[in-house]
């Protein structure tokens, strides 16, 4: 790093708490610090979604996993795209719940006790989200800050994080969500360039297009398929992997919704997420570059986690260098903000007003919800200075929410389902899960019948998972997929259906309101007040009543999501009517026909590239 460089990195960070300063007088209470007063429209949504959907780790890890595995490593991102049908579809339900947290999601279907637990998988959860993407960061920082005098890196990995974080935390506590998504805006085009700049450079470097698709064919001609040879990422775990993050969605997916100002700015916030699948192509194609430019992973001597962090040493230019680091730390810090704000959202919403402080003012909520701005920082810290890789770290980031999202996915397209079920549920899948996530050779007893008896059933229907019985010692966890996801998902989706067919409502009025406001359209406030319910959960904390505006009322009363198991019979009963749904299905095709040209354009990339 020239003096050059540590100039732009100081503009780029001179920049995001300007923005954050200009928005702090539009910040006068706990609700529009952590939602906006819900009147963020469709630009600030498709942005945060883009740049808080781009973490730090996710150039590195698809870079790694590209680099050992060939293009198929690309699906520990591009997997994500095969759920945007549910990505257009679950942003208005949750905007229509009027809630400040999922938690009021859960404590509102589930009672208190799936509260607690929730709350308690967030101390889990949490900093493990947190960590991967400032340890990502943290690395690239370290590496083009070169070696010191001694030889060894300039700056340590605490120096590194706190490049990170700080900045982050200043401009957040600021700003709030409306700072926040503000700089998201800018650090979006950052992002467009980290994903893409090392290309030319890395073809330069090499010596031309021909002889980087030359090399990579010596070492593997395979490289450049989706699926398929023994080295890559096989269709079996894809689809494990897929069915996770379908079930994970209402978790991880969307959670700024609840600042848009309709259900459509929610919707449109879905092309942000089509963005960074963009993207992904170009963190790919770094990682796959980088056989051409270091050698094959097995030789090389080149660590997987590092490949892109050494080729933006090895091949950019003074200046690019430090916009490089500076559009790292935007991937980081935009990520960073958003969970920051949900996080301390969470603690004062259902911590701290619920039980501790139950009538203070709006001005002290406020105050508190930038207090707890610091807790998640210091629990991601921990973990980012671990010494865990990036992809494992996130598989296991991705996969957890899993466990949550199968009592929200019930909730919405199983009126039947009860708390009983969820938390019973919840509690056994969470062992499953941990003992899954670690090696083979660490398993116990029964949990590895359990896995045995998986591979004997993928042998009785005449599936390959590709896993020999006798070798799963030596394979990595985050490659056991196929036999650990079914393991805890199937678990969890049997239990939670027994016990709830067992088990009555927890709270009859509750479970009532969170389907009025399911089915009461933006705008209808009034009708949800006279029916004895609260309109909105973050009246309680602002102590002020909010009503949509009339030009944002959604007029259709119905949500393909919600009608998602009985939509036939209800057209069938004309109780409603199929163009009562034409917004998702039209989204539906939609990202159908996006997925098919994604695909085929990296089917395509090789002969391309030529």
């Amino acid at each position: 790093m020239t003096p050059l460089d540590w100039s732009i990195v100081l503009l780029y960070t001179a920049v995001i708490l300007a923005i954050g300063n200009h928005m702090r007088k539009r910040i006068r209470s706990a609700g529009a610090f952590l939602l906006g007063e819900r009147k963020l429209g469709t630009p600030m949504m498709i942005a945060s979604t883009f740049a808080g959907g781009v973490n730090a780790n996710n150039p590195i890890s698809v870079a790694s996993n590209t680099y050992t595995s060939g293009l198929s490593g690309m699906w520990l991102s591009l997997a994500f795209v095969l759920a945007t049908p549910i990505y257009w579809m679950w942003p208005p339900v949750l905007r229509r719940l009027r809630v400040v947290t999922l938690i009021d999601f859960l404590r509102m279907r589930f009672g208190r006790g799936m509260e607690w637990v929730q709350m308690a998988s967030y101390l889990v959860v949490f900093p493990f989200t947190f960590g991967v993407g400032m340890k990502a960061a943290a690395m690239l920082v370290i590496a083009v800050a070169g070696p010191g005098a001694d030889g060894s890196p300039a700056l340590g990995i605490h120096t590194a994080l706190a490049l990170v974080v700080l900045p982050t935390l200043v401009y957040t506590l600021l700003g709030g969500i409306v700072g926040a998504y503000a700089v998201d805006m800018f650090q979006s085009v950052l992002i467009v360039f980290l994903s893409f700049v090392l290309l030319p450079f890395m073809v330069w470097t090499v010596g031309g297009l021909p002889e980087v698709v030359a090399r990579i064919d010596a070492h593997n001609p395979a490289a450049w398929n989706l699926l398929g040879d023994s080295n890559g990422v096989s269709g079996l775990w894809l689809l494990w992997f897929t069915l996770s993050l379908f079930i994970s969605a209402p978790v991880v997916y969307g959670g700024s919704s609840g600042a848009a100002r309709n259900e459509m700015a929610a919707r449109w916030a879905v092309i942000g997420s089509l963005g960074k699948r963009f993207c992904t192509i170009g963190w790919g194609l770094t990682g796959l570059f980088a056989v051409a430019l270091f050698g094959a992973p097995l030789v090389s001597g080149v660590k997987a986690d590092d490949v892109f962090s050494l080729a933006a040493v090895r091949t950019l230019p003074a200046g690019l260098r430090g916009l490089m680091v500076a559009s790292m730390l935007a991937a980081a810090m935009s990520t960073l903000a958003g969970m920051m704000l949900y996080f301390s959202a969470c603690l004062v919403n259902n911590l701290y007003k619920d039980y501790l402080v139950r009538e203070a003012s709006p001005r002290h909520y406020l105050l508190m919800a930038r207090v707890f701005l610091v807790v998640p920082i210091l629990l991601g810290w921990t973990v980012a200075a671990s010494g865990l890789s990036l992809v494992h770290l996130v598989v296991i980031v991705e996969q957890i929410s899993s466990l949550m999202g199968v009592g929200m996915v019930a909730a919405l397209v199983w009126r039947r389902v009860t708390a009983a079920g969820a938390v019973v549920s919840i509690c056994l899948m969470s062992p499953l899960f941990y003992y899954g996530n670690l090696r083979a050779d660490a398993w116990p007893q029964w949990y590895r019948w359990l896995a045995e008896r998986g591979l004997d059933l993928y042998r009785l229907v005449g599936v390959d998972p590709r896993l020999d019985p006798a070798r799963l010692e030596a394979i990595r966890p985050d490659l056991l997929l196929p036999l650990t996801t079914p393991i805890y998902l199937g678990t969890g989706v049997l239990v939670l259906i027994l016990v709830s067919l067992f088990t009555r409502q927890h709270d009859r009025h509750a479970v009532a309101e969170f389907y009025a406001r399911l089915e009461t359209p933006l705008g209808d406030e009034r009708k949800l007040r006279e029916a004895g319910f609260t309109a909105d959960t973050v009246e309680g904390m602002d102590q002020v009543e909010l009503n949509a505006a009339a030009e944002d009322r959604d007029r259709s009363r119905r949500l393909l999501l919600l009608d998602f198991l009985t939509w036939p019979w209800l057209v069938l009963t004309r109780r409603a009517r199929l163009s009562d749904y034409w917004i998702d299905f039209a989204g539906i095709a939609g990202s159908l026909l996006f997925i098919a040209g994604l695909l085929t354009f990296i089917r395509l990339l090789r002969p391309l590239l030529q």
